[in-house]
């Protein structure tokens, strides 16, 4: 009865019915679209370190000297190199190894490769001017693809589950030359906490879609309630329970809601997890991730939603057919305008953060990396480097420099290191970690905790402003060299003829200009959703507020009232409304925009900021002026002036 009640009143509603339908089926599919990349990458990460806790590669050792220290799960004999497949070269490590999750080895039947997207089971790659049959691609947790030659390379990668992690880093400082060490401490793989940032970084926009979302259809619930008061108090009167008419009155918004945003779920998820498979590997699906969220957004949906049950169940059928219609209230118009005004400026702010924060000034104009062997030769600065390490907590990466280095420029506070217990920070990790010169830090250096000073702090950006440079160590070969030359398009053509991997400043803007065309387009879809959404709300609020007291604005189309002396009443409650709020909501969404930046680098802003976006706010209040005209006088001339007057 309740149910097919509510439906004969949702066919009556069509546009109404759609629009929300709309809206949370489009909430559903970017929620589960995020929640499915995010959950498949992180379960792949976290079932990856359950199966070993070190990884590192290293030169001048083989995998038995190893076995003391624990169980070896994966070791790959390697030399970088090219591999050319469908006409394309791809930068490999190719050589002899043995993995046993995912099981696979070198075979003399053919290769298997490993974090090889591009590459499928059956096709034919050149390795080292041979062809090879792919007996196999499987996901892997590494940077770069894996071909399995029967060839033994000078490098060794190893992945293991180590009893004593002090015992090898012990052994690998005396007997190796460490290019990459990591340990995976208490289950956690090193950039986890990155991890969980770009997670947080991704979600926020998610979580100010759903927050401006939510406040709009609250409101329009309200007023859909408060329009139909005289009609509750006419059933309340005939003694129909106040259960059954809240079910009527709220429940056609709040099955609408739940319907689009359920038919939302398995379509994001599948887009989430097609998208993943597609752009990068083949990940199994985690679907308890987003699930559940989807059953916390489900619940809040519906509390928020079932608010108007309150007002509903307490109005007596006296009163409301006693009602008389109150003029629109400003303080709608204010919450709506506030909310898409934080919502949308907290994105806007967000990605300038992150645009404020880039540098280019950099010491060099060329920067390669490769073989310690081919760095030696070069001229220019060298520098060792591990990934993957921890300062105070947190991953980082680490530079090792001289105590007289090109990169003392770059500082902003303090001095360069002149001891072997200083080092310097980049900005992102003092404002990450709330550190300045003279504090001490606790890095975390192949397992083994050493204390540093900070002697000064600089604004490089290297791993989004979170690396550190501390002095050479005789256990980290030079593995990187930055350049200062006139001609670096040349040298980088030599240095790659020579088998090293090299990037211009120009080529290193660009890349990060285009990473960042990926958050705009995000921050930007998100706003353009947000605006669309205000534009329904307030065709919605005009709607139900003449849908509410059709009567009285019949009464004022039959004495010959015009539409401008409607739409001139409600712009002067929503214009100022609209104002006011706008820039009520800029400086609080400056300081949420720093903090949702500032979970993937040091964001940066300020005042300036501000007054930047104040000029297009103009153009925004012409535009939603304009909207609320159209859409009243559209509203008006669809008003049936006899059938309101005789109902």
């Amino acid at each position: 009865m309740r149910l097919k009640t509510t439906l004969r009143k949702l066919r009556r509603e069509k546009k109404v019915v759609v629009i929300v339908f709309i809206t949370f089926l489009f909430v559903s599919l970017g929620a589960n679209f995020t929640l499915a990349g995010v959950g498949s990458v992180t379960k792949a990460v976290r079932d990856f370190t359950k199966i070993g806790n070190v990884e590192f590669i290293v030169q001048g050792v083989n995998v038995e000297n190893l076995t003391r220290f624990g169980e070896v799960v994966n070791y790959l004999y390697f030399n970088e190199g090219k591999v050319e497949f469908n006409g394309k070269e791809y930068e490999a490590l190719i050589g002899y190894g043995r993995f046993k999750v995912p099981k696979v080895e070198s075979s003399p039947k053919g290769v298997f490769v490993l974090s090889f997207p591009e590459v499928e089971r059956g096709d034919r790659i050149e390795v080292n001017r041979e062809t090879y049959a792919v007996l196999g691609s499987y996901y892997y947790l590494m940077g770069e693809p894996v071909v399995l030659t029967r060839e033994k390379g000078s490098s060794l990668y190893v992945f293991m589950r180590c009893n004593d992690t002090e015992a090898l880093s012990n052994f690998l400082m005396k007997h190796t030359k460490v290019v990459y060490f990591t340990v995976y401490r208490k289950g956690q793989a090193p950039y986890m906490d990155t991890m969980r940032s770009v997670e947080n970084f991704a979600m926020s926009f998610f979580y100010l879609l759903l927050g401006a979302s939510l406040l709009i259809i609250v409101l329009i619930s309200l007023t859909h309630v408060r329009g139909s008061t005289r009609e509750v108090g006419i059933l309340k009167a005939l003694g129909l329970p106040h259960s059954f008419v809240s079910f009527l009155f709220i429940g056609d918004y709040l099955f609408i809601a739940l319907l689009a945003y359920l038919v939302g779920i398995p379509i994001g998820i599948w887009l989430g997890y097609a998208y993943m498979n597609s752009h990068f590997m083949p990940l199994r699906p985690n679907y308890a991730y987003p699930l559940g969220w989807d059953v916390i957004i489900v619940l809040i949906i519906t509390l928020i939603l079932s608010l108007p049950y309150v007002y509903v169940s307490h109005l007596k059928p006296i009163e409301a057919l006693r009602f008389t219609p109150k003029k629109s209230s400003s303080l709608k118009f204010f919450l709506v305008f506030f909310m898409v005004f934080l919502a949308s400026s907290s994105a806007y702010f967000g990605i300038r953060g992150i645009e404020n924060y880039l540098s280019f000034n950099y010491p060099f104009n060329l920067w390669a990396w490769g073989s310690p062997s081919k760095i030696t030769g070069l001229p220019g600065e060298k520098a060792g480097y591990l990934s993957g390490q921890e300062v105070n907590g947190i991953t980082t990466e680490i530079y090792f420099l001289n105590y007289t280095s090109s990169f003392e420029k770059t500082l902003i506070a303090g001095r360069w290191f002149k001891k072997p217990d200083e080092a310097v920070i980049e900005f992102g990790v003092a404002k990450k970690l709330g550190l300045k010169v003279g504090d001490t830090i606790r890095v975390r250096l192949l397992g083994e905790v050493r204390t540093y000073r900070v002697a000064g702090i600089s604004y490089m950006n290297f791993y989004d402003g979170r690396a550190i440079f501390l002095p050479k160590v005789s256990f980290v070969p030079d593995g990187e060299v930055f350049l200062k030359v006139s001609n670096p398009e040349e040298w980088k053509e030599r240095l790659t003829a020579q088998g090293l991997k090299a990037i211009t400043v120009e080529d290193l803007k660009r890349q990060i200009e285009n990473n960042l065309k990926l958050f705009k387009t995000a921050v930007y879809s998100v706003m353009v959703v947000i605006f669309l959404i205000s534009l329904f709300a307030l065709f919605t609020l005009v709607y139900l507020e003449i849908e509410g007291n059709e009567k009285v604005y019949a009464t004022l189309k039959a004495i010959g009232v015009p539409n401008p002396h409607v739409w001139r009443g409600l712009l002067r409650k929503a214009v100022p409304s609209l104002v006011t709020a706008s820039l009520l909501a800029l400086p609080i969404s400056l300081k949420l925009g720093e903090c949702i930046g500032d979970m993937v680098v040091p964001a940066k802003l300020g005042p300036s900021d501000i007054v930047k976006v104040l000029p297009p706010l103009a153009g925004f209040y012409v535009l939603y002026a304009v909207f609320l005209v159209v859409i009243t006088n559209r509203v008006l001339n669809r008003l049936d002036v006899i059938k309101a007057l005789r109902s």
